[in-house]
């Protein structure tokens, strides 16, 4: 018996002896809430198989995070994370940085293994790219969720200027009315709020902690608030006027969006079929024939290609945007 199907052979023994270790593990913890209707007391809601995995995990990033603390580099590096940290979270800027290379190394075993089942050899360079690809695969998915961030609390914006002009008509200070849209408004504005209540409880200023809030989600309706704010706080005037005025303002802008968005929905469309036609080509291509696209998957130059063809793709996308978008 060759030594690589001794390696496969354990492989997949590992394998079914952790799927069977989920299944039991996963089976005990309903078993155990099915019962916990019946004792006295009740099974905390944390005691799912997600959640422990996730504490867990949370424990392991808390034990490393002193070791990698004192690297000034990764430290450093880290900071342009610190838009992703919400408020009353434990997370630590120096966490994205360790997910990052936990994610990398991963990308590598996988690589590793799956050359090991299929029976070759993996290069060194096939295991240096998969673990950058795995690396700044965080990031792709980091800046996505900045990105539907942005668009929720753009769309919750002319809520939250309704609420706190609401509280000023009910002669509510500033405070209380951010107080009140950090407690109406749903996430990820509300997270927002609270942080400006943050602020205003310290003693900031209004105009500051409003342009703090511009600066974090880089809105232009964030900027017309503070904007409205640092005037009115330096000749005076009445906040009720000012917010009506916001509120008008955002509105007919709003409006203004929803007319251009069904006007351009030809164009709309016509960027995302260009975009979904590569797709849709390569994937014929591998239904007729599978094994046309696997000198990229089992060389060393076609991994540097297909690196290649992926970056012009993601050019030829980002463009494809630029081109057809339409600003308001």
């Amino acid at each position: 018996m060759s030594i690589l199907l001794i390696i496969r052979l354990c492989i997949l023994i590992l394998v079914i002896v952790l799927i069977d270790y989920l299944y039991r593990f996963s089976k005990a913890i309903r078993i155990e809430r099915r019962l916990a209707r019946y004792s006295v007391g009740a099974i905390d809601d944390d005691n799912s198989l997600g959640d422990i995995i996730k504490s867990r995990y949370n424990r392991f990033i808390k034990k490393s995070r002193k070791k990698f603390k004192g690297n000034n580099v990764l430290s450093n590096k880290a900071e342009k994370y610190n838009k992703y940290i919400m408020t009353g979270d434990k997370a630590e800027v120096i966490d994205f940085i360790i997910t990052k290379l936990i994610i990398g190394i991963c990308f590598v075993v996988l690589v590793a293994l799956s050359g090991v089942i299929k029976g070759r050899i993996i290069s060194f360079i096939s295991l240096v790219i998969s673990f950058v690809i795995g690396y700044y695969f965080y990031d792709i998915y980091l800046i996505l969720y900045n990105r539907r961030r942005k668009k929720k609390i753009k769309n919750d914006m002319l809520r939250a200027v309704i609420i706190m002009g609401n509280a000023f008509k009910a002669g509510k200070s500033t405070l209380q009315a951010v107080e009140l849209a950090s407690l109406e408004l749903p996430k990820p504005i509300s997270i927002e709020f609270k942080k400006i209540y943050q602020d205003l409880s310290y003693g900031i200023s209004s105009d500051v902690a409003f342009s703090r809030f511009a600066r974090r989600v880089n809105l232009d309706e964030a900027r017309y608030i503070s904007s409205s704010l640092t005037i009115l706080n330096k000749t005076g005037g009445n906040i009720i006027a000012v917010f009506a005025s916001i509120e008008k303002t955002l509105f007919e802008k709003k409006k203004l969006e929803e007319d251009l968005k069904n006007s351009t929905g030809a164009s709309n469309l016509v960027v995302k079929v260009l975009t979904v036609i590569p797709i849709f080509f390569v994937m014929i291509v591998y239904l007729l024939s599978p094994t046309y696209f696997n000198p990229l998957f089992e060389t060393t130059l076609g991994l540097m290609l297909l690196a290649l063809i992926l970056v012009m793709f993601i050019v030829y996308t980002y463009l494809l945007n630029k081109i057809m978008k339409v600003k308001v």
